[in-house]
């Protein structure tokens, strides 16, 4: 089984995904640390391409992330990028061959948790109107979790018995 992540960037979706995955026994994959590690270069590296090169890059690497876990046995945990569901095609990918766990978090604690400017994330500038855009998408994964006031051990606890 491949348990997948999404949700807006500082929800939370690496550190719950580490949490699960001990929990579970399982293998861990960070979607992002995956591009980084198969491309070479920075997330914003990647990203100064444009951001449809990035989701280019992101996509063949969910797939591969997604083959492998097929191929081996016990189960993964995947953590995605923020914007992962942002192509239908990986959309499809994700939800026709995991078990997607929307970990939805207010946007103002997601300030709290990152601070009003993180260089890292490109996108961190506009995440007003990227969180208005994402979330619908969002939405879509068929498990949801709050994750708001809960540490990672509590939301991967709530992963566990939503599954079961």
């Amino acid at each position: 089984m491949t348990i997948c992540l999404t949700g807006f960037m500082g929800c939370g979706k690496t550190s719950t995904g580490r949490a699960l995955a001990e929990r579970l026994g399982a293998r861990f994959v960070d979607l992002d640390e995956e591009i980084v590690s198969r491309d070479g270069r920075s997330i914003p590296e990647i990203f100064r391409e444009g951001e449809d090169a990035f989701r280019a890059v992101e996509l063949e690497s969910l797939r591969s992330v997604l083959d492998a876990a097929d191929a081996e046995e016990g189960s993964t945990v995947l953590s995605l990028g923020g914007g992962a569901l942002t192509r239908p095609e990986a959309r499809e990918l994700i939800f026709s061959r995991t078990s997607c766990v929307w970990l939805r978090t207010r946007l103002e604690t997601i300030r709290q948790r990152l601070g009003e400017a993180d260089a890292s994330r490109p996108l961190f500038a506009d995440a007003d109107a990227l969180y208005a855009r994402r979330e619908p998408l969002y939405a879509q994964a068929p498990f949801v979790v709050d994750t708001d006031e809960k540490t990672p051990a509590e939301v991967a606890g709530e992963i566990v018995r939503l599954l079961q």
